[in-house]
């Protein structure tokens, strides 16, 4: 061995025990990857106020068709008795008939009384998560007057104005919202149900539901229905034209262009609410959650 090679022999023979993980010398830590979070669960609920299956089915609107081409629906579904605006909200959001919430009335009567049950918003609450309520009717203010949703919107307001209110609370970051639509109730009652007036304003209303639709965050769940139906110039009746509502529900646990065979009722929007937030509604509630609907 040369001079030279006596005089580096020290420092390569260091270099090659650090290398190969001899002496003290030691590789930096190989970083654990972090795991994604995952996107909390969230639900809305959007009401058209008096839409008929059957006029989803005529005018075809492209969000309303589009969504029950992704998720499960029933065009058969049937809401309570009276089959009117108010009554029919509370037992959505109950999942309680009129009989048990005691709400037979149609308008802001705050002398008749208060709800008699807890709506899901309360469950929600309980578990630490965030509500909303966004309608466009006075007589959403019974709703109001229970406190159980952490915001209310309400008044008198149009569709568009009710989508972009609801897109709103959706970019703060609730995690229940209900939207209520009136604006195809009120065409039925002024020009009648099937009437060219009315499936304009079926059209507008998927309109403003594509509005909600473009606002929803990561893993949300929607529920797409209606508190009643109606025929001529009005409903609350027990035809079948007022009782029968549509049904579509879309999300990651759904399964994608299904038809409900089984019975849904306007009570199960509640329960199918809470089995998605993991919630546990009062043990005498009247409805159970739409099981069918999601993916085995």
């Amino acid at each position: 061995m040369t001079r030279a090679l006596r005089r580096l022999a020290p420092a390569l023979l260091g270099y090659l025990a650090a290398a190969c993980g001899g002496g003290s010398s030691t590789l930096p830590p190989t970083p654990t990857p972090t795991p994604p979070v995952a996107a909390p669960v969230r639900v809305v609920i959007v009401s058209i106020d008096g839409l008929r299956p059957d006029a989803v089915q005529q005018v075809n609107p492209p969000n309303l068709s589009a969504l029950a081409k992704k998720g499960a629906s029933t065009w058969k579904a049937q809401t309570i008795t009276p089959s009117n605006t108010l009554p029919s909200h509370i037992s959505m959001l109950s999942g309680y008939p009129p009989t048990r919430h005691g709400v037979t009335w149609d308008d802001y009567l705050p002398a008749n009384g208060a709800i008699r049950v807890p709506m899901i918003f309360s469950a929600a609450r309980g578990s630490g998560r965030r509500t909303a309520l966004v309608a466009g009717k006075e007589k959403f203010n019974t709703l109001r007057d229970t406190r159980e949703m952490d915001i209310f919107v309400g008044g008198t307001r149009a569709d568009a104005d009710v989508a972009e209110q609801a897109a709103a609370q959706l970019f703060s970051g609730v995690d229940l919202l209900v939207v209520h639509l009136p604006d195809v109730d009120l065409s039925g009652h002024a020009s009648s149900w099937m009437s060219a007036a009315y499936r304009d304003n079926v059209a507008r209303a998927d309109v403003a539901l594509g509005r909600v639709i473009a606002a929803l965050p990561e893993n949300t769940t929607l529920i797409v229905t209606a508190d009643h139906g109606g025929h001529g110039t009005g409903h609350g009746t027990t035809d079948p034209l007022d009782m029968t509502i549509p049904w579509i529900i879309a999300g990651p646990r759904i399964r994608p262009d299904y038809a409900i065979a089984g019975a849904v009722s306007t009570m199960d929007t509640a329960a199918t609410a809470a089995f998605l937030l993991g919630l546990t509604l009062p043990t005498d509630n009247a409805g159970k959650p739409v099981l069918e609907a999601f993916a085995r």
